[in-house]
């Protein structure tokens, strides 16, 4: 009934469809802690001036938002332990390493000619929006309208594509991990 309920055609192609989603899981968890890794890298082999203006929006963007989860009883758990200076300077913190990050990542595109096609932006657009079914005219829409908002889609794929630059060129060690590694090191990073 249940393989039925799911189109599928018997228990093998339950068992190689849980695998594949499996495998995308952990391949992914690994990007992700790849990426932090690299971030922490750049963020602590560089050292530069940060436009404070740049900072100080940053910041008050995150504030706002961490202003209204308090509101909503949606704040993480860590954060919940902390008084409001503590969290400041967490969050000042935070906002310097987005900055720094922010430039140095725009610095590498640059130099690399790394640069976001339309395609792709209407693409990253698409997607975005079938994330709120039913609504995704108006996403388009304000999109469209709102031509700052494109950042939003840009930013990420832009950021995406440097990453993977950053990494090929780079010199890596591929080492396969056990279920339990894998698991220590998603906790640690």
């Amino acid at each position: 009934e249940f393989l039925e309920k799911n189109s599928l055609k018997n228990e093998e192609e339950l068992r190689k469809n849980l695998e594949i989603n499996l495998k995308s899981q952990f391949e992914n968890g690994l990007k992700q802690i790849e990426k932090k890794e690299l971030m922490d890298t750049l963020d602590l082999e560089h050292q530069f001036d940060l436009p404070q203006g740049i900072i100080d929006q940053e910041f008050n963007d995150i504030w706002h938002r961490l202003e209204h989860a308090k509101k909503d009883g949606k704040l993480d758990d860590d954060d919940k332990k902390l008084n409001d200076d503590q969290l400041k300077k967490r969050y000042e913190k935070i906002s310097k390493r987005r900055v720094k990050l922010a430039i140095l990542l725009q610095h590498i595109a640059k130099e690399n000619k790394i640069s976001v096609e339309e395609k792709e932006i209407s693409n990253g657009m698409m997607a975005y929006a079938s994330q709120y079914p039913g609504q995704e005219k108006q996403i388009i829409e304000y999109f469209k309208n709102n031509p700052s908002s494109i950042e939003t889609i840009r930013g990420p794929i832009l950021e995406e594509k440097v990453i993977e630059t950053v990494i090929s060129a780079a010199n890596v060690n591929k080492i396969i991990v056990s279920k339990d590694d894998y698991e220590k090191l998603e906790k640690k990073t």
